[in-house]
């Protein structure tokens, strides 16, 4: 017998991104983890962010973002961007990151310290409920030299992904099969 609750979506895990928007100028951060894959060809992302959030006006007006993917060791600075507000603190700044362009893109900056950036265009958004979903075209992908392959695809080091379940952050490990 199996007992039925209430509907969520709480118990898949999700992958931790950091959404650069705004200008280099004027840069935003903020931790997403309603993030995922949604079309390989064109290769295509989609986001979630509520209408209040700082960073929702930016995405929505320049039509583009980069998915900044951090790793573990970076979990202060997921913490920190999913918890201040980008109304009352530069987080570039008070986290001691570096804004820089991200061609092709106008104005979403990406973080020079993360080793991994999806450089981001929106095609549509929609209203959810609570979020509003932005799906994107992937138009360029910039990594580290060390995640750059022959194959012209970037090592994603999974082991150093983070995920959000539950509540909480958790990493990744392989499972041998």
């Amino acid at each position: 017998m199996k007992t039925q609750l209430l509907p969520s979506v709480h118990s898949y895990p999700a992958p931790v991104v950091l959404i650069g928007c705004g200008t280099v100028e004027e840069p935003n951060i903020i931790t997403c983890s309603w993030f995922g894959t949604v079309c390989s060809e064109p290769p295509m992302v989609s986001v979630s962010i509520r209408k209040n959030r700082y960073s929702y006006k930016p995405v929505h007006i320049s039509g583009e973002f980069t998915a900044n993917l951090p790793r573990s060791t970076d979990i202060e600075v997921v913490k920190y961007c999913g918890t201040k507000s980008g109304r009352d603190v530069d987080k570039f700044e008070a986290l001691g990151l570096t804004p820089i362009p991200c061609p092709p893109l106008k104005s979403a900056p990406m973080i020079a310290e993360c080793q991994l950036v999806l450089a981001c265009k929106v095609k549509h958004e929609l209203e959810l409920g609570t979020h509003q979903i932005f799906t994107a075209e992937v138009v360029a992908i910039h990594c580290g030299e060390e995640r750059a392959r022959k194959s012209q695809r970037p090592d994603p080091k999974p082991e150093e992904q983070i995920v959000y379940l539950d509540g909480k952050y958790w990493g990744l490990h392989r499972l041998e099969v």
